[in-house]
């Protein structure tokens, strides 16, 4: 059983050099993914499900997808400081983290993704993710969607709605995503421990 989680951001550029100063300072909110990828990378080991993160570039310019099974990561990430560096590395060098990296657009990436995985998009419309019954979470995998700093584009929500997600929310309160990820965790730590 694999656990994905996709996070689209529209800001987050491999054309721009990245120092930790400036990604700690917000610049294209890659900070945003580095701490979702430290909160998720915090939970790798808690259950016997696999985690992978999956970051979509959907600038334009970008349309890249980076597929990251949180169990390949070589080096610890214990710290933002350490998710940080992690972050720059990924953007400047994939290949050398052994991390996927693939050009496609994102209707082309949901496409894979529900091919393999129940498909549930984070929105605070959808219900109570500790109220999903037992047919909602009969899959081999799951596919958690959610946006890093803002909702899906329209666009994008009309690409997955094609899919027929499983809308769910963690509550009626907003939260950064890095909390949200953990929030998700908690809850299938304790459905499937």
């Amino acid at each position: 059983m694999k656990f994905f989680f996709l996070i689209p951001s529209s800001t987050i550029r491999t054309s721009t050099l990245k120092k930790v100063k400036s990604v700690v300072g917000g610049q294209e909110r890659a900070d945003v993914f580095s701490r979702i990828l430290l909160n998720l990378y915090r939970w790798k080991d808690r259950c016997d499900a696999k985690s992978v993160v999956v970051l979509y570039l959907s600038h334009p310019e970008e349309n890249l997808t980076f597929t990251i099974p949180l169990d390949l990561i070589s080096s610890p990430i214990e710290n933002e400081l350490e998710a940080t560096k992690f972050m720059i590395n990924l953007l400047n060098s994939p290949d050398e983290l052994g991390i996927t990296l693939e050009k496609q657009d994102f209707s082309s990436l949901l496409r894979n993704l529900a091919a393999d995985c129940n498909l549930f998009y984070l929105t605070s419309t959808g219900r109570d993710i500790s109220k999903l019954d037992e047919d909602s979470i009969k899959s081999n995998n799951f596919c958690f969607i959610l946006g890093s700093q803002v909702d899906l584009t329209d666009a994008q929500e009309k690409d997955l709605s094609k899919y027929d997600p499983t809308l769910i929310s963690v509550g009626d309160r907003e939260y950064l995503a890095s909390h949200v990820v953990s929030i998700i965790n908690h809850y299938l730590f304790t459905k499937f421990q």
